[in-house]
């Protein structure tokens, strides 16, 4: 996945680009200035965004990005308040965070706002965020396979299967607790 990234500190924007890219995404950017990242935004599929800027916001940049429903989170060192309420919705974290569970919510973002028909990208978008969830590269894929595997089955079996999406992320989210419960003991 491209990940915008707009940061103006450029200790925190060096560290969490080479941490996405360690992570299987590339970065857009890092971009410190707002104009700047607003000229980037068709070329990303997720966004993290600090809210201050020096003395701008992004909010310019999330509204672009709403606007293109493309997932995004805040990151910010300053309370959560300062974010106006037409983005409650979407996530907040505060520095420092760990950057694989920034990913994470980006990739569910993705994941799941897929319109209900498009299963193509459902299947290419299993893959990425079931690594980022275990932390295992073999064990993610040997998951999906068993995901799509197991809804091949089902349809094999002429059960009804009303909704292939749903059965196909409720089967992986199963299966991912599952093994993240299976590791912790």
């Amino acid at each position: 996945m491209q990940i915008l990234v707009v940061e103006d500190e450029y200790h925190i924007a060096r560290q969490l680009s080479l941490e996405i890219s360690s992570l299987g995404d590339n970065v857009v950017g890092p971009f410190a200035d707002v104009g700047d990242a607003l000229h980037h935004v068709s070329d990303a599929d997720a966004a993290i965004l600090d809210v201050l800027l020096g003395s701008e916001t992004s909010f310019p940049v999330a509204k672009a990005l709403k606007t293109q429903e493309l997932p995004f989170l805040f990151l910010t060192a300053y309370n959560p308040e300062i974010i106006p309420s037409y983005y409650q919705n979407y996530s907040i974290y505060n520095k420092p965070s760990i950057t694989r569970r920034l990913l994470v919510d980006l990739h569910s973002q993705r994941l799941y706002s897929d319109s209900p028909g498009n299963i193509q990208k459902i299947l290419l978008h299993m893959l990425p965020y079931s690594r980022l969830k275990l932390g295992n590269d073999d064990a993610a894929e040997r998951l999906v396979e068993i995901v799509m595997l197991d809804a091949m089955k089902e349809i094999e079996d002429d059960a009804p299967v009303q909704n292939l999406r749903s059965l196909l992320l409720t089967n992986l989210e199963r299966k991912i607790a599952a093994c993240i419960s299976d590791f912790k003991l």
